[in-house]
């Protein structure tokens, strides 16, 4: 409980007060003890005076009497009991001494009411510093659910109540943080749908041509069979299309978790040129990959399949036919690169720095799609390594493909 710095606060004036009753109480037996005293030396001068003026000669005995406390006392309390004089009512009936009990109950009455205003002000102020503190807090929050978040209400002091604005501000970032990620995931989901309708529809438009064409009468047969293959070109792209959105929608929800594990770099990449094997022959593109010593790699082998077919793909797609495509390794204490060359006809310079952005197809091959870079990007990202490309028209690209053994 002293942890909370108002609870702290509270003690501490306590304390204070209590140590301010502590004088006054002091100051109080001070002020009754003269009071008395000079009531006593009042009240018996009046007797001794009274006495010594009948009886001077006495002036030795009473003097001594009232010194050493001397005397028949039952004899002198009997005398004053006779007039009323008793332990119950003696102040009652000297005056000086029921003015003085008058004064111990007014000055009572006066400490006690005070240091109860002081207490019961301490507390009101503790209650009003949490009443202002809870307003403030709850003003904050009708702010916040009227959407509203560009308000601070951090609190670098001690105490419940600011541990407590701390955590609705750090509730509130984080509701800031998902509202703008919501919108943001909008946007880009209304691009990539807009994207996708763009992707399909060319395609799809060349196959409403193609299936009219087909329905003429007048068309042989070696047409005919000229317009399907062109018809399953197109539903292959599509296929294609689909497949890999759906795999990028996967990579970005975060419903994916790679399992990274010791793989053979080397059968990674030959699962990779397998489904690519037949239009590479197609195209009479020489493929120059000899591993002569397998290497281990921390990676996820079924992505990380994924990332080599799309850079593949890609070499081959801009690579004429009598070209050729070269994998090499290379290993170092720190990472092992992969490295893809092919002899295509390049990337214009300008062009580059957007060839791994989603539907970016640049303006060589308007057959491509545009989004197998991208994924082969995102899970590079995810796996902790990196991919980029060189390039030099005419002669050819290079993609470098890299795997950190320390995660970075």
């Amino acid at each position: 409980m002293l942890k909370n710095k108002e609870m702290k606060r509270l003690v501490f004036w306590e304390l204070i007060l209590f140590g301010i009753a502590l004088i006054i109480g002091f100051l109080f037996y001070q002020f009754i003890d003269f009071k008395y005293k000079k009531e006593f030396v009042k009240n018996n001068g009046y007797m001794i005076s009274a006495l010594l003026n009948t009886h001077p000669e006495l002036e030795d005995e009473v003097i001594t009497s009232i010194l050493s406390g001397k005397g028949d006392f039952e004899e002198g309390k009997q005398i004053l009991e006779k007039y009323g004089l008793d332990e119950k009512g003696s102040l009652n009936y000297l005056e000086h001494f029921h003015h003085l009990q008058t004064e111990i109950i007014v000055f009572t009455f006066l400490v006690i009411t005070g240091i109860f205003f002081l207490l019961s002000f301490s507390y009101w102020v503790f209650l009003k510093r949490q009443h202002q503190n809870l307003n403030s807090l709850s003003e904050y929050m009708d702010h916040v659910l009227n959407g509203k978040y560009n308000l601070d209400i951090k609190d670098y002091e001690e105490g419940n109540i600011s541990t407590l604005k701390n955590d609705v501000y750090k509730l509130t970032v984080k509701l800031k943080e998902g509202r703008d990620q919501s919108l943001q995931d909008k946007k880009e989901l209304e691009q990539v749908l807009s994207d996708i309708s763009h992707q399909i529809r060319t395609p799809l438009t060349s196959m409403y041509v193609i299936n009219d064409l087909l329905g003429k009468d007048d068309i042989d047969s070696k047409a005919k069979q000229k317009f399907l293959e062109k018809n399953r070109l197109q539903l292959e792209r599509i296929e294609w299309l689909v497949t890999t959105l759906l795999k990028m929608s996967r990579l970005d929800s975060g419903s994916v978790q790679l399992k990274l594990e010791k793989s053979s770099i080397k059968k990674v990449i030959e699962e990779s040129l397998e489904p690519l094997q037949i239009p590479i022959e197609l195209k009479n593109i020489m493929v120059n990959f000899d591993l002569k010593k397998d290497i281990k790699v921390l990676l996820d082998p079924h992505w990380t399949v994924e990332v080599f077919v799309n850079v593949l793909k890609n070499a081959y797609e801009h690579t004429n036919g009598g070209g050729s495509i070269t994998i090499e390794v290379s290993d170092n204490p720190l990472y092992t690169e992969v490295s893809i060359h092919d002899t295509g006809s390049g990337i214009k310079k300008e062009e580059l720095p957007h060839i791994f952005e989603r539907f970016y197809t640049g303006s060589r091959n308007k057959e491509s799609i545009g989004v197998g870079l991208n994924m082969a990007k995102k899970v590079m990202e995810k796996q902790h390594g990196e991919i980029h490309a060189t390039s030099v028209e005419g002669e050819g690209t290079t993609f470098f493909i890299k795997f950190y053994k320390n995660m970075i």
